[in-house]
């Protein structure tokens, strides 16, 4: 064996073994709260469809969008999975963040209300618990007032309570007059005899309301592993809508739900916002750059296309694997 053979022998057993490591290594994915909208993430991570595409991944579980954003910019995880809100705050400070798929175009809350409170005008002036101010749902609320023609900055009392169960026991306690919430509390509000103000969906409300999105900086370095995320993330979307009770073990596993009707409602939801083809639409962030002008100016010296990078989403569906998994 001459000196050259050698050497490209040494050279392709380096090469695999880094290959090799580089596939093990964990990517860690930031999932922001625990909802039932992000069953696309669970499904792609608990059947395995990250680890099918050559991903060892780890979804790691955070309190919201703010948290989850500060540790993607600090490279503790790859890929955020939550409200694009936090993503276009991150950016408007001039943050390197991308969305590469946009899976939840509307926004999927009901805004209930106090039995006591019966006509759109009677929420002017009233309490509103969201999250934390500058949160995806204080965000929607604030989409969704002006829609019913409520000034939200001048006509409400917005408060950052918490997640959706203790915005709805601040509710049922009197401490607030209204919340946002989304399936399964919508049975409990219904048997609650509380007001269901509206259904932002079926109003037509716009808003790009959960994402992924990663740093430029990663993107640019780790093309494959982006396209493959995508791959398990739209597999994990295909698989709700071919696989009803396996999706259903799912959301009971991760939301820590038993309650056959209220993981029906849930999954039924589903259904019906999300897309074969998550890509961003500008109406739909627009909608949140027009809320966020309120509080923050800036916003209005951006556009749509400022925060989206659908790229790598095209560069799939042109593959044809979209199509392919929905078969």
């Amino acid at each position: 064996m001459n000196r050259l053979t050698r050497m490209v022998i040494l050279a392709t057993l380096v090469f695999g073994v880094l290959a090799s490591a580089a596939q093990s290594q964990t990517i860690r994915i930031g999932s922001a709260g625990l909802s039932g909208e992000l069953l696309p993430l669970w499904i792609a991570q608990t059947k395995g469809l990250f680890k099918k595409h050559g991903l060892n991944t780890e979804v790691i579980t955070f309190q919201g969008g703010p948290p989850t954003v500060q540790s993607l910019l600090a490279g503790e995880i790859k890929f955020h999975v939550g409200g694009t809100s936090s993503m276009v705050d991150a950016k408007l400070a001039g943050a390197d963040t991308w969305t590469i798929a946009v899976f939840i175009n509307t926004l999927p809350y009901t805004l209930v209300a106090s039995e006591k409170i019966k006509l759109v005008e009677q929420l002017k002036g009233k309490r509103f618990a969201v999250s934390r101010l500058g949160s995806v749902s204080d965000l929607s609320l604030r989409i969704a007032l002006r829609n019913l023609g409520v000034n939200p900055e001048k006509e409400a009392i917005i408060l950052g309570i918490g997640d959706q169960t203790s915005r709805f026991g601040a509710l049922r306690s009197g401490a607030v007059d209204a919340t946002v919430i989304s399936p399964p509390l919508t049975i409990t509000a219904r048997q609650l005899k509380f007001n269901l103000v509206t259904s932002f969906q079926e109003a037509g409300i716009k808003g790009a309301y959960n994402s992924s999105y990663i740093t430029g900086d990663y993107g640019r370095g780790n093309h494959d592993a982006v396209i493959n995320f995508l791959r398990g993330f739209v597999e994990g979307m295909a698989f709700i809508r071919k696989n009803k009770e396996e999706s259903l073990a799912v959301l009971s596993k991760w939301m820590r739900l038993n309650d056959r009707e209220s993981l029906e409602e849930t999954y039924d939801f589903l259904l019906k916002i999300l897309p074969k083809k998550p890509y961003a639409t500008d109406d739909g962030i627009q909608a949140n750059l027009d809320a966020i002008s309120a509080r923050n100016p800036k916003a209005k010296k951006f556009k749509p296309q400022d925060f989206v990078d659908m790229s790598y989403l095209q560069e799939l569906d042109r593959s044809g694997f979209i199509d392919l998994v929905y078969q």
